[in-house]
């Protein structure tokens, strides 16, 4: 879901616009017009360029659309659509895919974000993402020519994918959408996404329900939040009492073997109401530093390893690109860790981890190489280095790199909500 402060920004940005604000009575008046023809316009519903393709579990609408735009009734028609579908609900939320077909030009691409030029500010706060598929450098450089508050605002929310199996790092993205995808859309990745929905589906499950460590991030039960519910958990637990992270050594001070497998025993049985009361703080800390280390690959992408530590000075403007390029399932988890670092180092003069012994105890857990090369241990050594210093960096600059983000916004509120996403 988008939080009330993202909306209240891109409302604000909008206001600050004078071109959008000395034409907003227009925009406002052209689009009550649009709303009038979208409800008889039925041309629409048989454009072929446009898929509704369902509804989330959050009851937010998926459109398919595919980038062969041949004129201005394409767009006319898609935008009619669009409002037709959105206009029932003032506040529904959306996603939509966008196919890119064109090789050579953003020609499509451009008529693509056309559709939005005449919407008010409303339909802009509750776009939740627009998926570009099969991006390139033609269609990435568009966006360095524009410079309305509508195209930023879209840019801001544009998330480019490679493959069609990408799509599988987003919770929204279910077994309805992909059946609507069209047939072109098949890629070296196709075979991987049938097999989520199909051959694999069953064993993932089954996998994930017995197992708590050694997994790929997507295989963990996941809550509304996009964060896995097993950390949700754990975490919730060391943060109910500010005294539970001044612990003098926290997330270094080892626990006893009998314990842990108590507290594993727990979550495998899915007794979640005892995590919520374990008392051994040490113990949930531990865990949740060893799921992390057993993470089948690195919550940051192994492909950003060799930048990090190629970066000899970081800025909070590098560091926030680099964050958003992460799947949203590795940024959400990614984000939530290093805020809750960050809580914990605000109590170093007591608990004497400060941001730099954080770093050394999560840097490897966060973010390590696909292979480490035995042949030369001390370069090795010196990349760790480099990227403890990185995850310092953003702990320490936490405030400027996530602005608008804290802790709550990933953690389900009550112990009660807790319990209910399971039952």
């Amino acid at each position: 879901m988008i939080s009330d402060n993202e909306k209240q920004q891109i409302r604000q940005l909008f206001a600050n616009d004078q071109k959008y604000t000395s034409n907003e009575k227009k925009i406002q008046n052209d689009f009550i017009v649009q709303m009038q023809i979208a409800k008889y316009d039925f041309k629409n519903k048989d454009d072929p360029l446009l898929i509704q393709a369902g509804l989330t579990d959050q009851k937010q609408s998926v459109f398919i659309i595919q980038g062969k735009f041949q004129n201005e009734n394409n767009v006319r028609s898609i935008a009619y659509y669009m409002i037709s579908q959105l206009q029932n609900q003032k506040n529904q939320e959306y996603f939509i895919i966008y196919i890119n077909t064109e090789l050579l030009t953003y020609l499509n691409l451009s008529k693509f974000y056309s559709i939005f030029k005449e919407f008010p500010c409303v339909y802009f706060e509750n776009l939740q993402k627009i998926f570009i598929m099969h991006g390139n450098i033609f269609i990435k450089s568009w966006f360095w020519f524009q410079n309305s508050v509508q195209i930023k605002v879209l840019k801001s929310k544009t998330i480019y994918l490679e493959k069609v199996a990408q799509l599988l790092n987003y919770q929204f993205f279910k077994k309805q959408q992909f059946e609507k995808m069209p047939a072109y859309c098949k890629d070296s990745s196709y075979p991987q996404f049938q097999q989520a929905f199909i051959g694999n589906q069953l064993q993932v499950i089954q996998q994930s329900t017995n197992q708590i460590y050694n997994l790929e991030l997507d295989q963990y039960e996941f809550t509304n939040k996009g964060i896995p519910l097993i950390l949700d958990l754990c975490i919730t637990r060391l943060l109910q009492d500010p005294q539970n992270i001044q612990i003098e050594g926290i997330f270094r001070l080892c626990s006893a073997s009998t314990q842990d497998k108590q507290f594993e025993n727990y979550l495998i049985q899915k007794q979640y109401s005892e995590i919520l009361d374990f008392e051994n703080i040490i113990v949930i800390a531990n865990f949740i530093k060893r799921v992390l280390d057993k993470l089948k690959y690195s919550v940051i992408p192994y492909q950003y390893y060799d930048q990090i530590f190629n970066t000899k000075q970081y800025s909070i403007e590098q560091t926030q690109a680099l964050i958003q390029q992460f799947p949203i399932l590795n940024r959400n988890l990614f984000t939530l860790i290093i805020l809750v670092l960050q809580s914990v180092a605000s109590y170093s003069h007591i608990n004497k981890m400060t941001s730099s012994n954080l770093s050394i105890v999560f840097g490897i857990s966060l973010c390590r190489p696909q292979e480490y090369e035995q042949a030369n241990v001390q370069e090795q050594y010196q990349k760790i280095k480099m990227v403890n210093q990185f995850i310092q960096f953003i702990i320490d600059n936490a405030t400027e790199i996530f602005p608008n983000q804290k802790i709550s916004d990933f953690l389900l509120d009550t112990e009660e909500q807790q319990i209910d996403q399971q039952q």
